[in-house]
Parts: C-alpha cells; structure tokens; sequence
C-alpha cells in the first residue's frame, strides 16, 4: 500500500511547478524567440503602438495570439479588459496560466505594451519603443510560456497594460476591476525597460520602491546579486511612474517594478531611435531567465511577499 501511495504522490508533484535550475529555466528560454518577439513588437508597421493609430491593438492581437498558442487561458472574454480612453475603446490583455479559482492567492506578472506612436515629422517618425516596453513585454510573454508547461498552486495572471503613457489609465482599471471582483492578489512584478544591461554590469536590475517590501531581499536569496538599490529610483519617484503603482494604491500590497534603465546607459528613452538594435538581447534574455527562476521558486516554496511596516 505504501508503495501505491508513494507511486500517486510522485504523479501528483509531477503536474506542478518543478524545480528547474537557473541553468534548466535558460536553456529552455531561447534568445531567438526573444529577439523575434521583440522585434515584431517594435517593428514599423505597429506605428509606436499608439491606440489613436490603431498601432497599439495590431500589437495586441500580437498578444492574444502568442497567448493562445502557449496554452495561456483568457481572463476576461478574448483577454480583453475593457474601458474608454479619450472616448476611444481601449483594453488591457489579461491572461491566466491554467484555471483562475476565486478562492486561490493570485500574484500577477505585467508590463504596458503601449507607446508614443509616431512624431509625424523626419525621415523616421516612428517611436519603435523596442526597450520602452517592448523589453517588459517579451518578457512576460517568454515567462508566461515558460509558467505554462506546469500546473501551480496559485493563479497566475500575465497582463499587458494600455495607457500607461497616458498616466497608468490601463492599470488603474485593471485594478480597480480586480479589487471589486475581490481578486486574492499578494503581489504585482511588473517590467519595465530592461533591454539595456546597467552601468554596474550584466543581468542586474533595480527594484523601485526598494525598502518598501521584503522582494528584493527574496529575489537576491534566490538570484544573488540580481536586484540592485538604485538611488535615482526613489529621486525620480519611479514607483509611482509604472504600472505597479495603481495595484499598491488599491490593494495596499507589494507592487514594484525591475527596470535595468539607469538614465545614463541608453540614449533613446522616447526617441525614434528605441530599435532593437540599440539593445542588448543576450542580456534581456539573462534577466528573463533569472526573473522565471525567482518567480518559479517563489511560486515552488510558497514565498511570503509582504510590505515592510517600519
């Protein structure tokens, strides 16, 4: 009997998350999938993925269709979280990794897919916007794909956020939508901006709002030396600049950001020059890679995200 018992335990902790190493998670997490992704992303023919252009929805349905494929299930009706924007029908992307249940703790993994569309003056008018958030967006996209081979013990939402050029309107939604469906949501990681590795080195990134909770701690017990405290952060009041922002205000939890954008390592912040080009691939995919293994290990070992109260 007790070898029947042991045999059905083992199936059992076979369709959950396991415990790839670093090593595992970033020989399954292809730089050429990532430089494909990010460069469609950010090619010509979405026109800055402004939502007056039409340019931000040919990138989502982008999205919607990468989602489907990798086996990411709908949260709302086709993905799409509805609202209005300067009297256009906006929507952010929601998707969940395997069923959504109410009663389970829910941690949600986002970046905005939107940008400045285009300047309509010069030989390039086209704001590509390849690290400003192409780079977020891949990778959520590559770890949600990655999430998706396993079966977890907490709801995963993958979210691509509208409007967050024009002051968090997407993210304020969301979250006000989620607080009233009474979502048990414990934390937000959102990325933006990483495809440029940071003066101090390699597959490094900064956490906004880096005292306010114990995540950069959990991430570097993990990932040593990954996340880094980053003054310019809280000089320029970054925690309040992305999409993190509106899920501290409304839920009153952990909620930050990782960017590797350090204001002296990439010239082209809202500039027609933001190609992926100007990139680093190898180095946005280590960070997409160390940020599945942290999250994957998170998610294994029932981690404790929690704001700091002192």
């Amino acid at each position: 009997m007790n070898i029947y018992i042991s045999i059905l335990a083992l199936l059992i902790s076979s369709c959950y998350g396991e415990k790839n190493s670093l090593a595992e998670i970033k020989s399954q997490i292809k730089i050429n999938n990532t430089k494909k992704i990010i460069s469609i992303l950010s090619s010509d023919s979405l026109m800055g993925r402004d939502n007056k252009n039409m340019g931000y929805f040919k990138a989502a349905d982008y999205v919607i269709k990468y989602f489907k494929k990798n086996n990411i299930n709908p949260l709302y009706d086709e993905f799409k979280d509805i609202f209005y924007s300067d009297s256009i029908e906006s929507f952010n992307i929601v998707g969940t990794v395997g069923e959504f249940l109410y009663e389970r703790k829910t941690i949600l993994i986002g970046a905005h897919l939107d940008h400045i569309g285009t300047s309509g003056v010069g030989a390039d008018s086209i704001y590509n916007g390849a690290n400003d958030n192409a780079s977020g967006c891949v990778s959520v996209l590559q770890i949600g794909s990655f999430l998706s081979q396993y079966k977890w013990d907490y709801n995963i939402l993958l979210a691509l956020f509208a409007e967050e050029e024009k002051g968090l309107r997407g993210s304020y939604n969301l979250a006000k939508r989620m607080k009233k469906e009474n979502v048990n949501l414990k934390y937000v990681i959102n990325f933006e901006m990483i495809g440029k590795e940071m003066k101090i080195g390699e597959n490094k990134v900064y956490l906004t709002g880096y005292d306010m909770s114990n995540l950069a701690q959990e991430i570097n017990n993990v990932v040593p030396g990954f996340v880094t405290f980053f003054s310019k952060s809280k000089e320029f009041n970054l925690f309040q600049r992305s999409d993190n922002y509106p899920f501290y205000k409304v839920f009153n939890i952990p909620s930050q950001t990782l960017s590797s954008f350090d204001f002296e390592n990439y010239n082209y912040y809202h500039h027609v020059d933001d190609e992926v080009d100007n990139l680093n691939i190898k180095n946005l995919n280590d960070i997409i890679a160390s940020s599945a293994f942290f999250i994957s290990n998170f998610l294994n070992k029932k981690t404790e995200i929690n704001l700091n109260t002192n």
